[in-house]
């Protein structure tokens, strides 16, 4: 009888022990203050989460409501004052428990709103680094090659993709140069090397082929998609046509340069196929023999548009076509631009500029034809060097979109090897 009689008397003097240390670990809990400040943002978290993360705060939610719920009745109880009805009614034991319903609701709260705290903190990190990811999604870094190496690579490349794409009849009708002179036709052995790479790639395809005088029709601009004449054409009537737009683009000063080569489509003018590569012995290439020239073309290209116009304009992008115009002489800067905005949007981009170039110095052409171009990217100095603006504009409005900052750098040296 002695035994149970210890063991009751040691588990009632527990009781209180146990309770004041509950109580005593809620009030410490509670002196430990959360920042639930991103718990407004929930809504705008919510499309960020995964399906066990929408659980999860679904059921935080439920059961900080809960514990809110249970607070408010303990409170309710704690509150009870004696009545004139029953002034003799013992309500000491009421408001006891009720301030401990108060004091466990306030713990549950704590705790499920550190959780949730934790939770939206987590997802907030992961939508900040989707959005750096986003935003840098037009930046790149130019590779670069030997002029051979360039070459060989890219024209491969392009003649992949272009067959890819269904073109039966690919024209190559010369190399050209550009520099802050203008664009030229290149010497006869750039052609030639040209040429027999083209050849030897394509193979028994026999995709790349010379038209025989080949020329714009001035009379045809602005009038017909079929801008181009040459002896041969009843052959290819019936075929996918593009035209090989290559050109080497030199800056100022530079014994490096770009090769771009493009797929221009014949009926449309757009550009179906681009590839550029720096080319770090260009002026060798070119045959320039000058001891002063240095590594002039920047490789890194950062593109902002933080108020996402690009965006929009790839969901209009059946109703526009646009032309690149750039400001500089030459013409790298539209070159890296054109990439990454054929790369990351899914923009029509004529190259009438180039056509015009090429092949309209000569004619009498309307300042105002743009081929098949209803709309234009202005590319304008910006606030600091190699730093440029861009804006869309509608042939015959005079309104601008600000489509973001173009920032051309160069790749630190430590960095060139983990590039390449």
């Amino acid at each position: 009888m002695l035994r149970p009689t210890l063991r009751s008397w040691a588990n009632l003097l527990l009781i209180p022990v146990i309770s004041l240390q509950i109580m005593t670990g809620a009030k410490a809990l509670k002196k430990e203050t959360i920042d639930i400040s991103i718990i407004e943002q929930s809504d705008t978290l919510i499309p960020y989460m995964t399906t066990s993360q929408r659980i999860q705060f679904l059921k935080l939610e439920a059961a900080i409501e809960d514990a809110k719920s249970k607070r408010r009745s303990g409170l309710y109880l704690a509150e009870t004052k004696t009545s004139t009805f029953d002034p003799g009614r013992d309500i000491k034991s009421i408001v006891n428990r009720g301030e401990q319903m108060i004091e466990s609701a306030d713990l549950s709260i704590w705790t499920y709103q550190k959780e949730l705290v934790s939770l939206l903190s987590t997802v907030d990190a992961h939508k900040a680094a989707k959005e750096i990811i986003k935003e840098a999604r037009f930046d790149y870094v130019l590779k670069s090659s030997t002029f051979e190496g360039a070459m060989a690579t890219q024209c491969q490349q392009l003649l992949e993709k272009c067959w890819l794409l269904g073109y039966e009849i690919l024209f190559f009708d010369g190399v050209f140069t550009q520099d802050n002179e203008g664009t030229h036709p290149a010497d006869s052995r750039l052609r030639n090397v040209f040429y027999d790479t083209l050849t030897n790639i394509d193979g028994t395809k026999f995709s790349v082929t010379i038209p025989v005088d080949f020329r714009l029709k001035a009379d045809t601009i602005g009038k017909s998609s079929q801008i181009f004449s040459y002896k041969n054409k009843v052959i290819f009537e019936k075929d996918k046509k593009a035209l090989l737009a290559i050109e080497l683009i030199r800056p100022k000063r530079s014994s490096t340069g770009l090769l771009s080569l493009r797929a221009i489509d014949l009926d449309t003018q757009l550009i179906a196929v681009q590839q550029i590569v720096k080319v770090d012995d260009l002026a060798v290439a070119l045959s320039i023999e000058d001891d002063m020239l240095e590594d002039g073309l920047l490789t890194q290209v950062t593109l902002r548009d933080r108020t996402n116009t690009l965006e929009a304009l790839s969901r209009l992008a059946d109703d526009y076509i646009y032309e690149i115009e750039p400001t500089d002489p030459t013409n790298e800067v539209a070159d890296m631009l054109t990439n990454t905005l054929l790369n990351q949007t899914n923009l029509q981009i004529s190259d009438s500029d180039f056509i015009l170039r090429a092949y309209g110095e000569s004619l009498d052409l309307p300042d105002s034809w743009e081929g098949q171009a209803n709309a234009r990217l202005l590319i304008a100095e910006g606030d600091g060097a190699n730093n440029y603006k861009l804006s869309a504009q509608s042939n015959g409005s005079d309104r601008t979109l600000h489509c973001g900052e173009l920032t051309l750098s160069r790749i630190p040296a430590e960095q060139i090897t983990e590039v390449e």
